[in-house]
């Protein structure tokens, strides 16, 4: 075919029904259905969406595309210090290198400033725009806002958090939802329910105040979590009978992915927050550093702020407001969540002032329990940590954001325990290596995830030669791994070369198992078995030195 063949060449136009024939043909019997995808925030996700889609739901594009003036954002990288007069030289040099605002986050440990530190943090207040997270009014910081004058005050361009002030806008913040395991639908309502009672108390509410999002790696449902706020507020700042006017968005990479172990994962999971912050329409955005849970250094803090310096400087987003807009999948998501988020803020704003977020914290609570879960049965991926892990990573001790609700936390706690009580465990193998390999492995990277860092056997044949290997190399724990046949074959002799201190669990699932705890046998290890709680058992055994409870 020549080039000018190619250029004249047409397609026959596909109707959705018969992509959908063509995608059941390619699934072989199985359901259609398998190929929606469910969310934690109750919303199936298609696996194709197209134009009907738009028409049968809201289009959002044109609230969302007047919600900014322009597309650009500030890059408002936290200045991680331990003194005032560290804070203000990192402070100027971050400036200089490509930060847009001064971001002050509070310490544990509370700073003194001196009379000339103040000054000169006044003289860069004045230029730049700023944030403040305060945790206690008693913050030496805020006897800033004292040498500034009212005149200079009315001209400030900060935001506050913590703490109320007149000459401020008051910065709302969805982290500890989130953290605590919240959806985006119950994000976006416990932004609206905080909303509602800055507004109760006030009538020019709107423009004394800022909200703040953690995004997380579930690239297309954040984007439309930003969106579907901008909709939401307009839609909450009619029903208070007020104009609405432009709100100011901070978002900021969420931590509840981040984990200690194999920390540079966290640099893909921060570019990926980063940059559907920024397709969803963030006006300011915080990177945090791959290695902030354990102390972040000046490499990686460069690292964290070029993030968003590659994104702004190399994909031209910044050049079009709302970039989304039109996609039949993020407008269909958008208006999702629109829906689901108001019908949930008008149920929450029914209940008494006193509950209504601790409510909305107990819905969150449930998911994070769903969350990790699924994590432990390994049917979602937390790279490094659940899946890929690195034997040799060693938790290190985290100097910040001790209160942050991870999902990684399950996983670190049991390689600290492994890391501080040694069990030495071993795959024993047997059989043919082409067929006892694959199952080998899965229970190799199985342990792995939980903590421990198995032994490979050669693959026997004999099981007296096994446990030759087996007591020669100190063997603690013991996971058989063969074919289902073999298995049933030589399980039971196994076990009776068992010692009173040796734990021996097998690969797969057997009838046969009653049977093989009678003879000594621990518990099995398969695919789909709660990690997390298997290794709990491990852990309780070896304690109490008692076996045959399956995990």
């Amino acid at each position: 075919m020549t080039i000018e063949q190619m250029k004249n060449t047409t397609f026959p136009k596909a109707s959705f029904d018969e992509w959908k024939d063509a995608a059941v043909r390619t699934l072989k019997d199985k359901p259609f259905e398998q190929l929606i995808t469910p969310t934690f925030e109750g919303i199936d996700l298609q696996p194709l969406y197209t134009s009907e889609h738009l028409h049968n739901t809201l289009n959002y594009s044109e609230i969302v595309s007047h919600a900014k003036q322009d597309g650009n954002w500030l890059i408002a990288q936290a200045t991680a210090s331990n003194s005032a007069s560290e804070f203000l030289h990192k402070t100027k040099e971050q400036l200089e290198r490509g930060n847009d605002m001064i971001v002050y986050v509070a310490s544990s440990s509370p700073w003194t400033w001196s009379e000339e530190e103040h000054n000169e943090l006044a003289s860069l207040l004045k230029i730049h725009p700023f944030y403040l997270s305060l945790s206690t009014s008693d913050d030496e910081i805020i006897g800033v806002f004292e040498l500034l004058t009212k005149q200079e005050l009315t001209e400030l361009k900060g935001y506050i958090n913590g703490v109320s002030s007149s000459s401020l806008k008051t910065m709302v913040t969805t982290n500890d939802i989130h953290h605590a395991g919240g959806t985006a639908v119950h994000e976006l309502a416990f932004a609206l329910v905080k909303m509602s009672k800055l507004a109760d108390k006030q009538s020019d509410f709107t423009s004394k105040v800022a909200v703040q999002f953690a995004v997380d790696t579930n690239f297309f449902m954040e984007i439309s979590k930003l969106r579907a706020f901008r909709v939401l507020w307009k839609a909450f700042s009619t029903a208070y009978k007020v104009e609405p006017t432009a709100i100011q968005v901070l978002a900021e990479t969420s931590l509840r992915s981040y984990s200690k172990l194999d920390s540079t994962v966290n640099l893909l999971r921060a570019g990926n927050s980063a940059f559907s912050a920024v397709l969803g329409g963030a006006d300011m955005i915080t990177v945090h550093p791959h290695d902030v849970l354990t102390g972040s250094s000046p490499s990686s803090e460069r690292i964290a702020r070029n993030v968003q310096l590659v994104i702004r400087e190399e994909t031209m987003v910044n050049k079009m407001i709302d970039v989304a807009a039109g996609s039949y999948y993020v407008e269909t998501l958008t208006a999702d969540l629109v829906r689901q988020s108001w019908a949930l803020f008008l149920q929450v704003i029914d209940m008494t002032p006193e509950l209504q977020e601790s409510y909305l914290m107990e819905l969150a609570h449930d998911v994070q329990s769903s969350r990790i879960e699924i994590l432990a049965k390994r049917k979602a991926s937390l790279i490094g940590t659940n899946m890929y892990a690195n034997p040799n990573d060693t938790v290190l001790d985290t100097v910040s954001n001790s209160n942050t609700e991870r999902l990684a936390m399950p996983f670190e706690l049991l390689r600290t325990h492994f890391e501080e009580n040694p069990l030495k465990a071993a795959v024993v193998s047997f059989g043919v290596l082409k067929d006892v390999k694959p199952r080998a492995d899965f229970v190799q990277v199985f342990l792995q995830a939980g903590g421990l860092n198995p032994e490979m056997s050669p693959v026997f044949t004999e099981v007296t030669d096994a446990w030759h290997w087996v007591k020669s190399n100190n063997v603690d724990y013991v996971v058989v791994a063969a074919k289902d046949e073999l298995t049933k074959e030589i399980l039971p002799n196994f076990l009776q070369h068992t010692k009173n201190h040796m734990i021996i669990d097998v690969a797969g699932k057997f009838a046969e198992e009653k049977q093989w705890l009678e003879l000594g046998l621990n518990g099995t290890i398969f695919a789909g078995q709660d990690v997390i709680k298997k290794m709990q058992q491990l852990i309780q055994v070896k304690k109490e030195g008692v076996s045959g409870y399956e995990a």
